[in-house]
């Protein structure tokens, strides 16, 4: 039986939660792998938390392609079924925008775009842009805290109604670089829907009125697109002009067979600074 991919609710609300893509299991595995990644990142000098910030996240330099124990995941053929699904391409576009987190981030409103509130910006021109982000949730968020809230249909419009994305274990949600989205959302006890929407006020909210994450929140992010204008601008503007995502890149670094799988299933892999090979 295969995915039930929403393309046109993906259309429609600027994203879809794609439902029971990995087992428990699986789950349970990546999340290992991605204790044993951090151990191997460490040594390497590549974690980082981010200072003075009110956050307890743990990150790592270098796109999952170039992690030993994670490439698998980015190149998973249920994955790039759901972004050949959503993008309407057999051949798209990976651009080394991938990471992983352990622990609880940062939380606020936002578009990943460049034209964030800039209606005339060229991000809102024409109906090819097609930057679209991949979210797995290694913990349950439909009754725990820690989880997304999406602002409905925002990837056509400049503001929309906020919806918690119910991911269960094992579900992956996509949404589009222009739907302003929140991450580590808080729930309430008695009033699981209700949605605090200023990050200042929602990290407030004291304990004993709010959901508990189920367990030590993990998440893993990946990016496609197909080739247009939009990701041109978008790696010209951001991707080689801020210095955590050239740092980012430069420890980057892949592999040859890596490259030939990632060709094989219709990916063409961009490498945009030299160290990435």
């Amino acid at each position: 039986m295969g995915l039930k991919i929403d393309k046109k609710g993906f259309d429609t609300d600027g994203y879809t939660l794609v439902k029971g893509v990995f087992s428990e299991a699986e789950i349970e595995n990546i999340r290992k792998l991605v204790y044993e990644q951090f151990e191997i990142d460490k040594k390497n000098g590549l974690t980082f938390t981010l200072p003075n910030l009110p956050t307890k996240a743990r990150y790592a330099k270098g796109d999952l392609l170039s992690k030993e124990k994670l490439k698998k995941i980015l190149l998973d053929d249920r994955i790039l079924e759901i972004v050949k699904t959503v993008l309407g391409s057999e051949e798209v576009v990976y651009f080394g925008d991938s990471s992983y987190q352990i622990g609880q981030g940062l939380r606020g409103f936002h578009r990943d775009s460049i034209d964030r509130t800039n209606y005339t910006g060229l991000d809102w021109q024409g109906n090819d842009y097609s930057l679209l982000r991949v979210g797995i949730y290694l913990q349950d968020h439909k009754n725990y805290s820690g989880g997304v809230k999406m602002k409905k249909g925002t990837h056509n419009k400049p503001d929309g109604e906020v919806v918690f994305v119910d991911n269960e274990i094992g579900d992956v949600g996509t949404w589009s670089y222009k739907t302003i989205h929140s991450g580590n959302a808080v729930r309430f006890k008695w009033f699981p829907k209700l949605s605090i929407n200023r990050a200042t006020r929602e990290g407030l909210i004291p304990a004993f009125l709010k959901k508990p994450e189920q367990k030590e929140r993990i998440a893993i992010f990946m990016a496609f697109s197909l080739k247009t204008k939009h990701l041109d601008r978008y790696i010209k503007e951001f991707s080689l002009t801020r210095e955590d995502m050239l740092a980012h890149l430069r420890a980057s670094k892949y592999d040859a067979a890596t490259l030939e799988l990632a060709k094989q299933k219709h990916i063409q892999v961009m490498k945009l600074v030299p160290e990435q090979g």
